[in-house]
């Protein structure tokens, strides 16, 4: 029973695999929901990493303020749960658990390899970035945005090295998701390695008789750290570089494309302008037409009129008849009378 002073009387056991749960007062209804999650989730997690037999592990639920002060300097300030190595206990942010991007199952799934990962080496030290590598791929924790990140980066020729990664991480922003992003591509690239032995669960196996990490990786991978973060280095640039080249063809096609549009819009304003001034001009030609042509009727109107005017009508004048001469065939007889009208024709 927690005593009365006792910052966390809620209490929640499990026995496969051992569970201590305890949480602050009105935080019963999380700690019920993650004994309903805790016999399928921490089985599949601890099977994972290859842990036969899980040792008892501690879950504590605080609120906002409790947690800030419990994870003050182990967590960022955007960190919402953290995970003592290699037993434990694993503290939550219940407020940010409930209310961030993540489900309470992805997150437990994450803590919980942490703790069950460290549990299988036996607490020998392991570099940060195998860690938080491991815990993603567990947790299911692939994001679009870190292929837009390890994009940019490698476009960039920032890929942080895993050399960097070893010890601790970026306390937060796009460094922090960047490093998380390079730690799962390097998990992932483990396990296509290792992919006939089990992937990276054959190098955690390995930790325990070589010693230490160094070793155990240089006979389970066949190189050492060095080398294979320079093959993964080269991955990755091979993998996202094309992404960066696209987007910035991309930019080069859109500036292009509005660079046309524009022109083509300029082009069209100014035929339609040079067609106004022609119709313009055209009806001004016309105004200038109409108004000569009734100018002109105006001056025809006003014009005196007389006999001699077209408008007056005029006496039509016959032609003068020539002279009559004397025509030697008028003496003759006409053909009528020399037949005398249809008589007998004489000789």
């Amino acid at each position: 029973m927690a005593g009365a002073d006792d910052p966390t009387p809620v209490r929640r056991f499990a026995a496969d695999p051992p569970l201590a749960l305890r949480a602050q007062s009105g935080l019963e209804p999380m700690a019920d929901a993650v004994l309903s999650l805790w016999p399928r989730l921490a089985p599949q997690v601890a099977a994972g990493v290859g842990l036969a037999q899980p040792r008892v592990l501690e879950v504590v639920l605080l609120h906002g303020d409790t947690f800030r002060a419990w994870a003050s300097g182990l967590v960022p300030e955007w960190g919402i749960g953290f995970a003592n190595w290699p037993d434990g206990p694993i503290v939550l942010d219940a407020a940010g658990a409930t209310r961030g991007p993540k489900d309470l199952a992805a997150i437990l799934r994450h803590e919980l390899s942490h703790v069950y990962v460290g549990q299988r080496v036996g607490g020998a030290p392991l570099p940060r970035w195998l860690v938080e590598g491991i815990a993603q791929e567990q947790a299911g924790e692939e994001r679009f945005t870190d292929a837009v990140a390890l994009a940019r980066a490698a476009a960039l020729g920032r890929l942080p090295q895993l050399a960097e990664l070893a010890d601790g991480f970026p306390a937060g922003g796009g460094a922090a998701e960047l490093a998380y992003a390079v730690s799962l591509r390097a998990v992932e690239e483990l396990d296509r390695r290792l992919a006939g032995r089990g992937g990276w669960r054959a190098l955690l196996a390995a930790v325990p008789a070589a010693g230490a990490f160094e070793p155990a990786f240089t006979l389970t991978t066949g190189m050492d750290v060095a080398s294979f973060e320079l093959q993964l280095g080269e991955r990755l640039r091979g993998r996202y570089g094309w992404i960066a080249l696209i987007g910035s063809l991309s930019s080069v096609f859109t500036l292009m494309t509005v660079l046309f549009l524009a022109a083509t819009a300029r082009a069209y304003l100014l035929r339609r302008r040079r067609l106004e001034q022609m119709e313009r001009a055209e009806q001004t030609e016309q105004m200038g037409r109409a108004e000569q042509t009734e100018q002109t009727q105006q001056t025809v109107e006003t014009q005196p009129t007389g006999p001699t005017q077209a408008t007056q009508p005029t006496e039509q004048i016959e032609p003068a008849e020539p002279p009559e001469q004397d025509d030697p065939l008028a003496q003759r007889p006409s053909l009528d009378e020399r037949s005398g009208r249809g008589g007998p024709a004489g000789p």
